[in-house]
């Protein structure tokens, strides 16, 4: 459970080096009775970057699943979000690995020039079919954050094309930018101090809060600033240099029914304190 991504974490600090990171996203998840109000699925992302276009908007493919979510860049990439099946994706940067060596990575591609993320959130009902699409695990550094009815997961890919996959069910996890698995720990050659301090805060909040917990707390959780402007989960700043928050999506799977899905982003470069919000129950039409 939690005292296992503790003991990952404690490992990796013995390779950390004291940087302010300039990769950032906090991703954690719930499921079970025991975490969960409904004993259902919670999971967020909250996404760090520099300033850039962002987008909420739905997909009916004439292949694969509906999905609503995030898009992102002058291109409007999936970024994350939920498909008409109830599986939730995210992508998170391995800020870990030197930036030269995951630009050298070769990405997935589909044959329809899907990017990992958006692939799976278009082929998969569950978090057991996306795991089947092991080709999207074997390309760029990078970790995977998924979840659905059933059960909350995440897989680190490694630069040299191995990955790892930690699955839960009725427990919690959280990952932030550097790699947690015993078989990552070789690959960590730098933690920065924002990831570190990221992935402490969560896992506290996590482990000490009142359970089981809802979407309100998750929300929460999710606009935490005890760390300040750069190593917080929530973190806006001045600083046009550094990455800030963007956006947060949060999602309630519920045990059956309708998943519920907030979001808020950020919708202004001059702006900072221009945001959105959604928060709606998920339902696609046929």
């Amino acid at each position: 459970m939690l005292k296992r991504a503790l003991i990952s974490l404690s490992m990796s600090l013995t390779l950390a080096i004291p940087l302010t990171s300039v990769q950032a996203c906090t991703t954690f998840a719930a499921h079970g009775k025991d975490h969960v109000s409904d004993a259902g699925t919670l999971i967020v992302k909250v996404r760090d970057e520099f300033m850039t276009g962002q987008v909420v908007k739905t997909v009916r493919p004439d292949k694969g699943y509906a999905y609503t979510g995030l898009f992102t860049g002058k291109r409007q990439t999936f970024n994350m979000g939920i498909n008409e099946k109830g599986f939730v994706v995210f992508r998170t940067t391995a800020g870990s690995v030197p930036k030269e060596i995951r630009r050298q990575a070769k990405r997935f591609k589909s044959p329809e020039r899907l990017a990992g993320q958006e692939f799976l959130i278009r082929y998969s009902a569950s978090v057991e079919e996306a795991l089947s699409h092991a080709a999207v695990f074997q390309h760029e550094p990078t970790h995977y954050i998924m979840a659905d009815r059933h059960e909350i997961a995440f897989v680190e890919v490694f630069p040299d094309g191995r990955y790892s996959v930690t699955r839960r069910r009725n427990d919690m996890l959280a990952h932030t930018n550097h790699y947690l698995s015993e078989a990552g720990q070789s690959h960590n050659r730098r933690i920065g101090r924002s990831s570190r301090t990221r992935l402490e805060r969560i896992q506290t909040l996590l482990s000490t809060s009142d359970k089981p917990f809802d979407l309100d707390d998750f929300i929460g959780f999710a606009h935490d600033k005890n760390d300040g402007p750069h190593n917080s989960i929530f973190r806006v700043h001045d600083d046009e240099k550094r990455q800030s928050t963007l956006s947060v999506l949060a999602v309630h799977i519920p045990k059956s029914g309708s998943p519920e899905l907030y979001l808020k982003w950020r919708d202004s470069r001059s702006d900072r304190t221009s945001w959105k919000q959604s928060r709606t129950v998920v339902r696609f039409a046929p």
